[in-house]
């Protein structure tokens, strides 16, 4: 049952690619998100305090264009864990929804969000995991 050498480096980069995945899939949501939600004039995203107070009085619409970039960067990432992971899929994509979930976590730190948009980010960070390694092993199956 051991993985060897090359079994770990495919596991790395099974995560790696994960997370790469994940995270492009999460800037390119919050982009399209930005475009329908722009932000407030005289806001600067390089200054923390700028972004901080703009997340104060975001739209509920914003909102969940940022819930629904965590939550598919989330599933697109464990997806692509899971299938490059020859062995144990699912924690492979696991991992992804726990390195996602720090990253929420992180940002739910640095700005202020509603109650409603933290709770429900951080319940369904690792559900969207599992979803992920369940497509791919849907489409295995298949």
């Amino acid at each position: 049952m051991s993985e060897g050498a090359g079994g770990i480096g495919r596991s790395i980069g099974a995560v790696l690619a994960g997370v790469v995945v994940a995270v492009l899939c999460v800037m390119a949501i919050e982009s399209l998100g930005q475009r329908i939600y722009p932000p407030p004039p005289g806001m600067e995203p390089s200054n923390i305090e700028s972004v901080r107070a703009a997340m104060k009085n975001i739209p509920t619409g914003a909102l969940l264009f940022l819930l629904a970039a965590w939550l598919l960067g989330t599933v697109a990432g464990s997806a692509v864990a899971a299938r490059i992971a020859r062995q144990r899929p699912v924690m492979h994509a696991m991992i992804i929804g726990m390195v996602q979930l720090a990253f929420g976590v992180f940002n739910l730190v640095m700005f202020p969000h509603p109650l409603w948009f933290a709770v429900t980010g951080v319940a369904l960070m690792l559900p969207a995991a599992w979803v992920g390694a369940r497509l791919v092993r849907r489409a295995q199956a298949a």
